[in-house]
């Protein structure tokens, strides 16, 4: 039983992986460099 929470875990791991992967790519195609240098500022505190 214990290998079903652990696949579910990964997945969430991995989409959450991918979302950040294409939050990154929407703001750097989007609003440039600079805006991605400003959100992983207020993201990272």
């Amino acid at each position: 039983m214990n290998s079903i929470p652990e696949r579910s875990c990964w997945g969430v791991a991995r989409w959450a992986v991918a979302a950040f992967l294409a939050g990154v790519a929407m703001v750097y195609l989007f609003g440039g460099f600079q805006a991605a240098q400003v959100a992983t500022k207020a993201v990272a505190g």
